[in-house]
């Protein structure tokens, strides 16, 4: 087996980001349990002391690994809403979608994102992002469409998360991992199907009278 080389050398002050691109890199490859600050020193290239200056123990590192994720996600679901320029409820459907490829590509980055050990709440600003892009989205359907008022915003907030999350956790590690023959399902159309599901429902809140 080839031995990896050594990254390049880092400039001053990036060392926490090289650390955490490698972090990641061997959290994809060996999971939360079997990683460790020195795998990490060691795909970073530097001396395995060097990330004790950024993180005190692993714990701490993984608590940085999440919220880098929920940046990441955040940063994927806005860009994705931007690229859609059309009926808020095509640009929140591209969002959903977005969540779910996000999972896909970094599956293990994605599920520490959400099983981390400790506090929940420590993440809760974090987790926050993700939740205001969706309630950007959800606003404008809200307002577009006449669906509700501010609570039914953030009912349909957890309508869409509860959508795209089940669907990638389905995907990740749920009967859905390699689709369901039986049933005609195909792995890869559920992202697709998952979010025009979840487009219809919104399509018939639309339509729907307030009682």
């Amino acid at each position: 087996m080839k031995k990896r080389q050594p990254r390049p050398s880092y400039h001053h002050g990036d060392l926490r980001r090289v650390l955490l691109d490698a972090s990641i890199e061997v959290l994809a490859e060996r999971g939360t349990e079997a990683m460790s600050l020195r795998d990490v020193a060691r795909r970073a290239g530097v001396s395995p002391a060097a990330p004790y200056h950024h993180f005190a123990s692993k714990e701490a590192l993984l608590d940085a690994i999440a919220h880098d994720g929920f940046f990441e996600l955040a940063r994927v679901m806005n860009e994705a809403g931007a690229s859609v320029k059309s009926d808020p409820i095509a640009r929140i459907g591209a969002i959903g979608e977005a969540y779910i490829r996000f999972a896909l590509d970094r599956p293990a980055h994605f599920q520490l994102m959400f099983r981390r050990t400790g506090d929940p709440r420590a993440h809760d600003e974090d987790i926050g992002g993700a939740f205001q892009v969706l309630l950007d989205a959800a606003t404008e359907v809200v307002g577009v469409h006449g669906i509700g008022d501010r609570l039914a915003q953030r009912e349909l907030v957890v309508l869409a998360w509860s959508v795209v999350h089940g669907a990638a956790s389905l995907l990740l590690d749920g009967p859905l991992t390699h689709g369901i023959p039986s049933l005609g399902v195909d792995a890869d159309r559920v992202p697709t199907m998952a979010v025009e599901t979840l487009q219809m429902l919104i399509v018939s809140l639309a339509g729907r009278k307030k009682r």
